[in-house]
């Protein structure tokens, strides 16, 4: 072999090389749309979410019994933190003053795969609070059609379940709060 092919040789066997070890691209991750407005409500809003929603992974049910997580498909930022910010902005102008506390535990939040139809599913209860006591309280039933496959149209359709939950809330409020 001569010089000349030795180098063309070598260069382009460091040429695929290079092409071979190109950086793949992250996976995308997923916010709440809702998750950006800001609020104006005077209320401390915390959740707490179930463990297996704490993994990052958007989650889907398959079966009555099996979950699964999502590996590529995961939250941009701790699941909590988008909801608490989606439901404070979703409480609207409610003033519940300097010591008022919305407490929302989530158990379920999460696509559930099924024959007839996907959907999204969010359950919990919600507690409000002020230093006075618990002054209302109630349960969170949400069950909405996914519109499209994927995981977008998934968060889209959790998005608008927080939506409609916040708005039930902030009524419920605005009849006990003075």
């Amino acid at each position: 072999m001569s010089v000349g092919r030795f180098v063309v040789a070598c260069a382009l066997a460091t040429l695929l090389s290079a092409c071979g070890s190109s950086p793949v691209a992250p996976p995308p991750g997923y916010l709440l749309p809702s998750s950006a407005t800001v609020g104006n409500a005077t209320v401390d809003v915390q959740v707490r979410v179930a463990g297996y929603l704490e993994q990052g992974g958007i989650v889907l049910q398959l079966s009555d019994t099996e979950l699964r997580s999502a590996r590529q498909h995961r939250w941009a930022e701790p699941l909590a933190k988008q909801l608490q910010r989606a439901l404070h902005a979703g409480l609207g102008g409610v003033d519940g003053g300097d010591d008022a506390r919305l407490v929302v535990q989530l158990s379920r939040f999460h696509g559930v795969q099924n024959p007839v139809g996907d959907r999204a599913v969010i359950y919990g209860v919600w507690r409000y609070s002020t230093a006075e006591g618990v002054l209302k309280q109630g349960t969170i039933d949400w069950q909405g059609p996914i519109a499209a496959d994927g995981y977008a149209a998934l968060v889209e359709a959790l998005d608008l379940g927080v939506q409609d939950i916040g708005s039930r809330i902030a009524s419920s409020l605005r009849e006990a709060v003075p």
